[in-house]
Parts: structure tokens; C-alpha cells; sequence
């Protein structure tokens, strides 16, 4: 319960912060949303640490504290219940991208397999990166943790060069960013804590700021603000996407994304992040390591947990009943 109550306060604060940064800039950088979700996901763990105490003489005391055991049991499957649906889920997900997969074939295009050179280099991405052609592929986008594959639709072979530059640098800048093992540390938080509506909007909020990151990244590769917003809006007519991959087109705010790219805004203060995440850090430990108890004077007052004889009877009374016959002889 401890746990439960932790959570809702830890992702309470995280969505107060993160909804105060993006409202200075909608793009704010992503560590501070996934450093939020990544404390939440450590939060278990954090309940490990040792406890300090603290005594506090306000708190009430439960007279029957097992009378809620079969309650917190009843949570505990509950909660357990819906961690193995939404982890069910995700396997669910990850064997539609491996069929996915198997219906695409490698692109043998010199075109295509130029551009991505060229846009590798200019990330400076060393990992290797497929290119695969589906015939039902509606939007490009990229899948797989280890192997990055990049899945084009059939139409790419019409694409302009420059068109098809944009679409792999920015899926290029996905893989780059590390934002595949991003999108599953932020899946798993929602299945650890599917309850709580604030984790999911985090979740929401950490994948358009992925995208806004990534958008920044075509853009200051030199492309043309314009022509990529164009292009964006271009390729975001289907977004039917596997919830494991992430897409040019994908699930953030078209128009948000239209509009930052247009209007090329900078970066916010790293120091910002920094303190934000300090301060939901030291939060998640406050709520982790700090115990509250009542106080010692609290529980020996009359009439707080002792029902004893000394607070029914004053003393000269016990002294009197303690010297008492309570057998006389006539």
C-alpha cells in the first residue's frame, strides 16, 4: 500500500513538472520526462533501501490493523492482473513486428542504400541500419531493439531524393537517440503502474518530445523548414503503427510539430532539466527511505493505545483495591 500511495504522489509531482516545462516549450528536452518514468520504474527498489523514521504525534492509530488484510490482498492480485495483461501486450506486439518483418524484403534500391550512407555519416552512426520495402507499409518508421530496421512503403521509389533524405535522417536520429529502448523503459513503467492515468500521459508526452528532438535533427542537418514541414504532412495522411516502433509521422501532434519546425525555436536551459530532475529524484528517495511513526509519548497518553488498568483507575484507588481482603472472615 506504502508503494501505491508512493507512485501516485511521485507521478503527481513528475506531471506537475514536466506539464510546467512544456508549457514554456512543448519540446522540452525528453531526459526530464524519461528520467521521471525510469524513478517511477526504481521506485520498487527504492522501498529496499533502510528506513528512517519519524516520529510524528498526530497520527492516529489503527485499532485493528489486520482488519484490511483481505483489501490489500484483493489490490495486490488486482494490480498483479493488470501487469501481466498490458506485459501480454507487448509480447503481442513484438511478434507483429517479427511477422511484419517476414512480409518485407530488403531494399536492393542503390538510390535508397546511398541516402543512408550519406545520412549515416552525417549522424555519425556507426550501427548498421536495414532498409526494408512492405507492400503494406503505410508510413516509414523504425523497429528493433537490436537490429534497427527502417520499413519504407512501396511508394518510396518515387520519392525525391530530398524527400527521401528527410525520412531517413529522421528515422536515422530515432536510432541514434537510443529512442526504441526509450519507448520500452516508458512501456514498462505503464505496465508496472497501468492504474495511474499520469504515467500513460507521461508516456505520451516523452514520445512527442522524441519526435520533436528528432524533427530538430533534419532540421539542423540543413533541410529546408518548409520543405520538411511538407513532407510531414505528406506522409502523416496513415499513421497505423505497431506501438513498439517509432515513425516520422508517428503519434505526436502533427501540428505541434509543424509549427516548431517552422518557427525553429531553441533549445530550453539544460540547468532547468537538471533541477527538475533533481528534484523528482530527491523526491522519489523522501517518499522511499522516510517512515512515519507516532510518537512514544503518543501511545503511552491515557486512552491512546493501552487499555490497561492504570487508565481506568486512579492510584490511590488501585492502592485501595491491591490492599483489600477479598475473602473477609466473619
Amino acid at each position: 500500500m506504502s508503494l501505491l500511495l508512493s507512485s501516485a504522489a511521485l507521478s503527481l509531482l513528475a506531471g506537475v513538472i514536466v506539464w510546467i516545462a512544456g508549457r514554456r516549450d512543448p519540446a522540452e528536452s525528453p531526459l526530464l520526462t524519461l528520467g521521471s518514468l525510469m524513478t517511477l520504474l526504481a521506485l520498487p527498489l527504492l522501498t529496499l533501501l533502510p528506513k528512517v523514521t519519524l516520529e510524528m504525534s498526530a497520527l492516529p492509530l489503527s485499532d485493528s490493523p489486520a482488519a484490511s488484510s483481505p483489501t490489500i490482498h484483493f489490490i495486490a492480485l488486482v494490480w498483479a492482473g493488470g501487469m501481466i495483461f498490458f506485459a501480454l501486450r507487448i509480447l503481442v506486439d513484438w511478434g507483429g513486428l517479427r511477422q511484419f518483418r517476414a512480409e518485407s524484403a530488403p531494399s536492393k534500391d542503390p538510390v535508397i542504400a546511398q541516402v543512408l550512407g550519406e545520412c549515416s555519416s552525417q549522424l555519425g552512426l556507426r550501427r548498421r541500419v536495414r532498409i526494408h520495402v512492405h507492400p503494406q507499409a503505410l508510413t516509414p518508421f523504425v523497429a528493433g531493439l537490436f537490429r534497427p530496421v527502417i520499413y519504407l512503403p512501396e511508394c518510396c521509389h518515387r520519392w525525391e531524393r530530398d524527400t527521401l533524405r528527410m525520412v531517413l535522417m529522421h528515422e536515422l536520429g530515432h536510432v541514434a537517440r537510443h529512442d526504441l529502448w526509450t519507448n520500452l523503459a516508458a512501456r514498462c513503467a505503464c505496465v508496472v503502474y497501468w492504474f495511474n492515468p499520469l504515467v500513460w500521459w507521461l508516456r505520451s508526452k516523452l514520445v512527442t518530445q522524441c519526435e520533436f528532438a528528432c524533427d530538430a535533427r533534419v532540421i539542423a542537418a540543413g533541410t529546408n523548414p518548409g520543405s520538411y514541414a511538407s513532407a510531414l504532412c505528406d506522409i502523416a495522411e496513415a499513421s497505423a503503427l505497431p506501438a513498439s516502433a517509432m515513425a516520422m509521422a508517428g503519434r505526436a501532434p502533427l501540428r505541434a510539430r509543424i509549427e516548431r519546425v517552422v518557427r525553429c525555436r531553441s533549445k530550453g536551459h539544460p540547468f532547468v532539466v537538471a533541477a527538475a530532475l533533481f528534484l523528482t529524484v530527491s523526491a522519489s528517495l523522501g517518499l522511499s527511505v522516510v517512515r512515519l511513526s507516532p510518537a512514544q509519548s503518543a501511545i503511552s497518553a491515557p486512552g491512546i493505545g493501552n487499555t490497561g488498568p492504570s487508565t481506568l483507575y486512579s492510584p490511590e484507588e488501585l492502592s485501595l483495591r491491591s490492599n483489600a481482603r477479598a475473602f473477609p472472615l466473619d
